[in-house]
Parts: C-alpha cells; sequence; structure tokens
C-alpha cells in the first residue's frame, strides 16, 4: 500500500470513531493535495466539516463532488440532503432527496429521506405515505433491513411531529422489531401521553426500565404517570379530565423540544446570535441561577433577560407590541390580583387547566400568558387567544423572523396544496 492510500484508510478510520477529530480534515487536505482527483476523499472531508459546523465549505465541496458525477456522485447527493436538513433547508433538502429517489429507486433509505423532507418542508401527509412506501419497499428488497426502516420511521414521525394516531401503531411495530431500540420506545411512550393512555404509556416505560433501570425518560415517565394518578384522586377528577387540561400532554411536549433541538433555552441561544442591537440594548440583564428563586413569570426567560424596556416592544417585530416581563413586574401583578381578585377575573384560577406564568405584556393591558394549551393572549373583558402552541414556540418564530436558521417542521400550507 502507498503512502497515498494508506493516509486515506487512517482518515476514514479516524472519521467512523471520531468525526470531528481534526487530523480528519488535515490528512484528507493532505491526500487531496496528492491526489485532487479523489472525490471519496473529497466527500469524506466534506462530512467531517459537517461534523463540525461548516456548513458552508462542506456544501461547496459536495457540490463539486455532485458535479464530477463519478462513482462518488450518489453518496454526496444523499450527504447534501442530510446537509440541507442538518441547516434547515427542508425544500432544499427534500430536492436533493428526490434526485436520489430517481438515481436509486430500489433503495429505502433515499425514499425514507424524502418522506422525512417531505414532511418537514411542509406537505406531512404525503411525507408521512413515502415513510410507509419506504418500510414496505425495505419489506420486499431488503428483509433483514426491515427493523432499522421500521425504527427509522418512528424517528421521522418523531421529528415531523406526526400525531399520536399515527405514532402509535408504527412504534408499537417497530418495538414488536426490535425491543432494544429505546429512542422507538421513549417515542411510544410520548405518544400514548399525548393520546391520554397512560396505562399504555406506563407499561411501556417499565419495559423499559427493566431493560436499564436508569433509563431517565422512562423514570420521569412513570413518576409523572403515577403523580397525575394521585393528584386526580385528590382533585376529585377523572384521568380523562386530567388529560383534556393539557398538563401532562405539556410536560412530554417540553420534554420533546429538548430531544429535537427546539426548547426555549435553544431558542434563546439561536436569538443570541440574531437580535436587532436596538432589541438587544432594551433587554434587562438576566438573572441567571438566581432565576430559580422566582415564583412568578417564567424562569428560563428570567434567567435569559429580567425583564425589557417598556414601550420597546415593537422591536420584536411580532403582532400586539410586547415586551417581557420582569420578575418585579410579574410579582407586582400576581399581588394586585391576590389583593384584589375580584379587580381581575380574567386571572381566576380553574385547577390544573389555568396555571399560568405571565410573560409578555404590551403596557395597554395586554399580555401573553404561557399555559398548559399554549401561549394566550389575555386581555381584560376578552376570551383567552391562544397565539402560539408552546412558549418556545413564539421565540422561535422570533428567530426565523430575524433571519435565523428555524429547526421546527414547517408549517403546513394553510390552503393545503402542500409544499
Amino acid at each position: 500500500m502507498d503512502l497515498v492510500e494508506r493516509d486515506d484508510d487512517v482518515a476514514w478510520e479516524l472519521f467512523d470513531a471520531q468525526p470531528t477529530h481534526p487530523e480528519v480534515g488535515r490528512i484528507a487536505r493532505r491526500v487531496l493535495a496528492q491526489e485532487p482527483w479523489r472525490s471519496e476523499t473529497r466527500r469524506l472531508l466534506a462530512m467531517h466539516l459537517m461534523a463540525c459546523g461548516e456548513l458552508d465549505e462542506a456544501r461547496a465541496i459536495l457540490l463539486t463532488v455532485v458535479g464530477a458525477r463519478d462513482g462518488s456522485h450518489l453518496a454526496a447527493v444523499e450527504a447534501l440532503c442530510e446537509l440541507e436538513k442538518y441547516a434547515c433547508n427542508y425544500d432544499e433538502a427534500r430536492r436533493w432527496a428526490e434526485t436520489a429517489v430517481q438515481e436509486d429507486q430500489e433503495s429505502w433509505t433515499n425514499l425514507m429521506r424524502l418522506g422525512v423532507t417531505t414532511a418537514m418542508a411542509g406537505d406531512p401527509e404525503l411525507g408521512w405515505r413515502l415513510l410507509d412506501d419506504a418500510v414496505a419497499l425495505c419489506a420486499r428488497t431488503a428483509p433483514d433491513e426491515l427493523a432499522g426502516a421500521l425504527a427509522e420511521r418512528t424517528i421521522a414521525h418523531f421529528e415531523s411531529v406526526a400525531p399520536a394516531e399515527l405514532v402509535i401503531p408504527a412504534a408499537e411495530e417497530a418495538v414488536r422489531a426490535d425491543p432494544s431500540n429505546e429512542y422507538v420506545s421513549t417515542a411510544l411512550v410520548w405518544a400514548h401521553v399525548h393520546a391520554g393512555r397512560y396505562d399504555d404509556a406506563e407499561e411501556v416505560s417499565l419495559g423499559l426500565l427493566r431493560l436499564d433501570p436508569t433509563h431517565a425518560i422512562a423514570r420521569s415517565a412513570v413518576t409523572v404517570v403515577r403523580e397525575v394518578r394521585a393528584s386526580a384522586e385528590r382533585l376529585g377528577i377523572t384521568l380523562a379530565e386530567v388529560h383534556a387540561s393539557g398538563v401532562v400532554r405539556n410536560v412530554w411536549t417540553e420534554r420533546r423540544e429538548r430531544m429535537l433541538g427546539i426548547d426555549l433555552p435553544s431558542a434563546f441561544t439561536a436569538l443570541d446570535d440574531v437580535l436587532p442591537d436596538d432589541l438587544r440594548a432594551a433587554l434587562r440583564t438576566g438573572l441567571g441561577d438566581a432565576a430559580g428563586e422566582s415564583t412568578m413569570g417564567d424562569r428560563a426567560i428570567l434567567a435569559w433577560h429580567d425583564g425589557q424596556e417598556p414601550g420597546s416592544g415593537a422591536l420584536w417585530r411580532a403582532d400586539g407590541d410586547f415586551r417581557l416581563l420582569s420578575s418585579a413586574e410579574s410579582e407586582a401583578l400576581d399581588a394586585a390580583i391576590e389583593a384584589d381578585p375580584a379587580a381581575y377575573p380574567e386571572w381566576k384560577h380553574d385547577g390544573l387547566a389555568d396555571d399560568y406564568a405571565q410573560v409578555l405584556t404590551d403596557d395597554r393591558g395586554g399580555y401573553l400568558v404561557s399555559m398548559y394549551r399554549g401561549l394566550v393572549l389575555r386581555r381584560p373583558g376578552s376570551d383567552d387567544v391562544v397565539v402560539a402552541p408552546t412558549l418556545a414556540a413564539w421565540f422561535w418564530d422570533r428567530v426565523a423572523a430575524f433571519g435565523g436558521p428555524d429547526p421546527r417542521p414547517r408549517a403546513r400550507p394553510q390552503d393545503g396544496t402542500g409544499a
């Protein structure tokens, strides 16, 4: 074996073991300096750069490989699909997935890529049908890989926020094929909880704990379900009423957001990169760890920024010109409500369903309030109006408005015509 070939093998082996190791890039560039025609080495360098977050350079290299149309062409197309999906460019990812399927119509993995990117790009029903088609194709052409295909479909459902009635049967099929896949079992727990099937959620969680007694999500699920039962008994309400309140769904929605990197802290990290200077100047210093001592407001927001200068709500470029409340303002409002509840009838507590945190105000008596059923607009004399499905969703909308990458699945078009 000559030295160039040996270097190339070492770079691939190191990439397999540690994709971000700087030696991968150094060795790959050394190989290419001597033999620049090596398309597979170029693809290796691009994947290393992807792993390191250098997406622009990785994309440029992969496009060069695609343009060469040699033996690495299809693999580069597949890599570009993954890169654009990671970069939240879902339309572009879908285009590359379509190209991959056209070039290899017997590949269930490429059909699976097309399904998930189609769903993420705003055409979920078609995307989910393509996921089923990918499983069927695998069963025909590569039955030994069927357990993997079933797991991939469940993960794709999870990523694209498929409804529980779709996730549950698919995840159950995947669990039957491979009971050891914890990610699939976790998705099944989530789906059961969102469907209000608490007994089923507990049964799956206990199965996970038998395999791994330290499984954090399973332990949390069992704890939540048992606390829900105890709370229902204590309050004299049914589990169906608990489910209708959205309390438990909210717990698992937040956990899913964390798993997918679309939770509130992730939104704040993204916002820090794109906040306009005038808005940044209007935000007050956060409380950091001291936010944990606050009994009012949302602690994650207060840790990030403890309020915003009055009158600066328009800087968010959102409907209603709402600004962040400070911990002191939230506490003052709560004290006023407690001192004279009759003067604030819109802030009444109706058990589980009406637990809330005041987070933003328009300084004209309107508030955006985080509740189990979402972020709602509350004004005196008016019914609450849901303005975002979760608090995190509102802040991710701001990330997108300021030109930052938005990792959430795109909402389906309102006219129903697809992406």
